[in-house]
């Protein structure tokens, strides 16, 4: 029949293409179903597994805290040494924003080199559109004219969102915005005398050689930061993680005995975030600035161990067991 006819001609026509049951499949090679005899893939490598029995294990907790605790007293003792005057300005009677006040330090003690900071607090550089709104090629000295590459530093992109070049901000963003602009003199009281206030190495020195640099003179655009290479304005561009946080100001190459007054030039509000003001005069040690933070987290560490090794060591005594005893399994019992 024609229907006999079309099955059997399909049948030839496509029993070339589709192998049946009884053809022969194409035997898989050693090499694809047996990985190399090689140590890495027969894992033969050497391995250590350390066996965590209890004399170890109490003799760890033991030797950690023998080495913390001294570390702890160390730490803690040296930041204990160091010497530091703080004093809020900006609620002192006087001292608003636009005027000049005097800050007074008494009875100071400070072993040279004394540092300056001023200090802020409620202020969070740590946003993530703040940290953004920087554009790292302007900072670099790098000539930018293409208006999108500065999207990050929106809302202080452009004078009034202009995509001319001479309406770009120089530099743009936030941060550049809002770089803080007081300024201090330091003087001794008794004498009047104007004590001399270092500037020079007050940022990273990667941050001055690779991160910042002045554009060209000719480069359009609207000046925000007059020099870009100016220290001050270096190290207020190093964002703070925390909401309080202080930054260098100047640095004192002389002791600071008795009574020093500050001249504090007002002009940084913070009113508007809830946020203060002040100026810190401090010792560095080898451990950094004075802060007995460090020294009593390695005391607490060292004593934590300390304690859980006596307890480790009591109940290892009173109800110890053989290392591999099998009745403890539940399948054995």
């Amino acid at each position: 029949s024609v229907a006999h006819s079309w099955s059997r001609s399909a049948h030839l026509r496509f029993r070339g293409r589709f192998p049946g049951p009884t053809a022969t499949m194409p035997k898989l090679t050693k090499s694809l179903t047996k990985p190399s005899n090689s140590a890495f893939k027969q894992q033969r490598l050497r391995a250590c597994q350390p066996i965590l029995t209890p004399g170890p294990v109490i003799t760890t907790y033991f030797v950690v805290g023998l080495i913390f605790i001294p570390l702890g007293v160390v730490f803690y003792q040296t930041s204990a040494n160091l010497h530091e005057a703080e004093i809020r300005y900006d609620n002192l009677p006087g001292c608003s924003i636009g005027s000049v006040c005097n800050v007074t330090f008494t009875g100071l003690n400070l072993r040279q080199p004394v540092y300056m900071y001023y200090k802020l607090t409620n202020y969070y550089q740590n946003h993530r559109r703040y940290v953004r709104s920087r554009n790292d090629d302007q900072l670099r000295g790098v000539v930018v004219t293409n208006y999108n590459s500065l999207a990050d530093c929106e809302p202080y992109r452009s004078f009034n969102g202009s995509n001319s070049p001479q309406d770009y901000y120089l530099p743009c963003g936030l941060i550049a915005r809002s770089m803080f602009n007081d300024s201090f003199v330091l003087q001794e009281t008794s004498t009047g005398r104007i004590v001399p206030l270092e500037k020079k190495g007050i940022s990273w020195e990667t941050d001055r050689a690779a991160k910042f640099a002045n554009p060209p003179q000719d480069t359009p655009g609207i000046r925000v930061i007059a020099d870009f290479e100016d220290e001050d304005f270096i190290v207020w561009m190093r964002t703070a993680a925390l909401p309080t946080f202080k930054k260098l100001y100047r640095i004192v190459r002389e002791d600071l005995r008795g009574d020093f007054s500050v001249l504090t030039f007002n002009n940084y509000p913070v009113a508007d975030f809830d946020g203060t003001k002040s100026i810190v005069l401090t010792e560095l040690s080898w451990l950094g600035g004075k802060n007995p933070f460090l020294g009593i987290a390695y005391l607490v560490t060292g004593c934590v161990c300390i304690f859980l090794g006596f307890v480790f060591l009591i109940k290892h005594k009173i109800s110890g067991r053989r290392l591999g005893d099998t009745s403890y399994l539940e399948w054995a019992q």
